[in-house]
């Protein structure tokens, strides 16, 4: 997977005040503060602008409003804005343009994903897959991944067991971490995957 995203803007509001404002360059950017002073909570609200669901914001976190972010997405900029809200798989809002652009339009230009997929509408994950040059990926259950899963590996939280490579759920599944891995790492082959899940199912 040779795209690039970079986050150029990160907004976190409440009551239509901003309360996190900050522009992200490319390359390595580093949060720094002392203990307790938000440095989870802000990766956290990246996690969650991505795609990611979160089980829990802390209470500060949660009295926030919405948090919007500006990502580059093979050179080409999308401005997303999410509500802040625990659980719910809340949807994606997703502007084609700049940060500046988005919020000189509040309204027009501005289209509303879901994170679940229907027979009618892409979801979330789609659209920002299919703008990645990403592969549409399903699993033996024709479940497909998600960014949420996709980003349980690009961003393991402090709950997380020191061993493990992926960000905790107690509802994981083996074959989804394999396949997260697989494509992450460039080893993802449809042809060989779906033959391999055909021949596993066989022996089940």
């Amino acid at each position: 997977w040779s795209s690039d995203v970079c986050s150029s803007d990160l907004v976190v509001s409440c009551r239509g005040i901003a309360v996190y404002d900050e522009q992200f360059h490319h390359g390595v950017n580093i949060i720094r503060g002392t203990n307790s002073s938000g440095k989870s909570t802000i990766a956290d609200f990246i996690f969650y602008i991505l795609g990611g669901e979160v089980a829990k914001f802390k209470a500060e976190a949660e009295s926030c409003d919405e948090v919007i972010a500006e990502i580059e997405v093979n050179a080409k900029p999308l401005t997303l804005r999410r509500i802040v809200k625990t659980g719910g798989k809340q949807p994606v809002v997703v502007f084609y343009g700049d940060f500046s652009s988005a919020m000189a339009s509040p309204v027009v230009g501005w289209q509303i994903f879901s994170m679940v997929r229907s027979s009618t509408k892409e979801s979330f994950s789609q659209i920002l897959f299919r703008s990645l040059d990403f592969p549409e990926v399903k699993t033996d259950m024709e479940n497909s991944i998600t960014m949420h899963q996709v980003l349980r590996l690009a961003y393991l939280d402090q709950l997380s067991p020191v061993d493990s490579l992926l960000r905790f759920e107690s509802f994981d599944q083996p074959l989804i971490r394999h396949t997260v891995g697989d494509i992450m790492f460039g080893l993802y082959d449809d042809f060989l995957d779906r033959k391999s899940t055909r021949l596993n199912s066989s022996h089940a």
